[in-house]
């Protein structure tokens, strides 16, 4: 009996059947080679080892990783037969495998973000100088975690912390440290500060604090961030991208919150000093208030025996003034009482007038002329007649 055939594209269908119940999905690692990026949307390349090469194909929203030919990588994928007829693995997720492939991973990425500015300093902002609430993102199951809440406890026992528990390696921590952020962001107004930590590992573990959604996530959020990821050595993209770095998490409980105690006695310590300053200032200014109120009185004081001079030399300034006024008047009444015609008339002289007219020449007369003689007291009228025998009248007025 013949066997009974089918299509290719039925045959293809079959393959992949098969291959879906056998390897619904598959974990291959191996190292990049023929990668390129097509339209923009499609990633190709193939995984091989020493001895065999399979393609590989993959969306470029699910790229996570920079990749490069000579990179060791994890894929999950899935296996099947192409329409074409050609074997390859859909790929989901890729996970970098190796030291080489996630240092070379972080410097692409690196270079990728520092080109678009999201390592300025210009954007940072600071924390507060003591939070009241923040929101923590790290396992509860690290080591990082109790250091941290430990140290924060010692230092300002009090603050409000609360907890978001996120794996921090493996294939679901970038996702799920995003999502930590984005639920941080949509409470914003309720905390002061988001903190992301973990402890030390080695670069593959690190590898989620790498990627390019956990960075953007950092980038991107509204509250202050604080990153501290592994030992002081170890430096991660969301470190760099945040607002704080702190070298560890433990570095990072004492960065965020000052040490009660050490504040105290600064205030303590400032306190007096501004005490010991105040008193010097106050007992300086009493020495000044001091030297200015003597200063004071010794102007008064010569003030005082100035006016005193300025008055008594006034005085006596005035009294010469008023002798030299007196003598002056004196010496003008003088002058006066010898320049009076009454004086001169007291001595026997007399003036002798014509209508008026004081005769000062005997030309001035006429004979006819009407004489008034004027005597130290009264007057003596003289009027003499054309003939001569009028001679001996007289008219005296007194």
């Amino acid at each position: 009996m013949k066997n009974e055939s089918i299509t290719v594209s039925e045959f293809n269908a079959l393959i992949n059947q098969t291959l879906s119940f056998a390897y619904p999905e598959i974990v291959v690692e191996g190292e990049v080679s023929s990668y390129k990026l097509s339209q923009g949307k499609w990633v190709f390349f193939d995984l091989k080892d020493s001895a065999s090469v399979v393609g590989c194909f993959m969306p470029i929203f699910n790229l996570k990783s920079s990749l490069e030919d000579g990179m060791l990588i994890r894929v999950k994928a899935v296996p099947q037969v192409t329409k074409w007829g050609k074997f390859s693995l859909t790929v989901r997720d890729i996970e970098l495998a190796g030291e080489g492939s996630a240092k070379r991973d972080f410097e692409l990425m690196k270079q990728k973000f520092e080109k678009e500015g999201l390592f300025s300093q210009d954007r940072k902002r600071s924390l507060p100088d003591i939070p009241e609430r923040i929101l923590l993102i790290t396992s509860r199951q690290a080591a990082a975690f109790n250091d941290f809440i430990t140290i924060i406890n010692d230092r300002w026992a009090g603050i409000e912390i609360d907890h978001l528990q996120v794996q921090v390696q493996g294939r679901l921590a970038a996702e799920q440290i995003e999502e930590a952020i984005s639920y941080g962001n949509s409470k914003a107004e309720q905390y002061d500060a988001l903190v992301l930590i973990r402890g030390g590992g080695s670069a593959e573990d690190l590898q989620a604090f790498n990627t390019e959604q956990v960075v953007r996530a950092v980038y991107g959020s509204t509250l202050p961030t604080m990153v501290a990821i592994g030992h002081e050595d170890d430096v991660s993209l969301a470190e760099l991208v945040a607002d704080v770095r702190a070298a560890t998490p433990t570095d990072a409980a004492r960065r965020l919150v000052p040490d009660k105690s050490e504040l105290l006695a600064r205030i303590s310590a400032t306190r007096q000093g501004m005490l010991s300053l105040l008193g010097s200032q106050i007992s300086s200014s009493r020495a000044q208030l001091d030297r200015f109120y003597y200063s004071i009185e010794l102007r008064v004081n010569a003030l005082r025996h100035d006016s005193a001079e300025v008055f008594n030399r006034s005085c006596n300034a005035m009294d010469q003034i008023l002798v030299q006024s007196k003598n002056h008047l004196s010496g003008r009444r003088q002058l006066l009482a010898s320049l009076d015609p009454r004086a001169i008339l007291a001595r026997g002289y007399s003036i002798a007038r014509i209508g008026g007219r004081v005769l000062s020449s005997s030309s001035d007369y006429s004979i006819g002329d009407t004489v008034v003689i004027q005597l130290h007291e009264g007057t003596i009228t003289i009027k003499e007649g054309s003939n001569r025998k009028n001679e001996d009248q007289q008219s005296i007025q007194f």
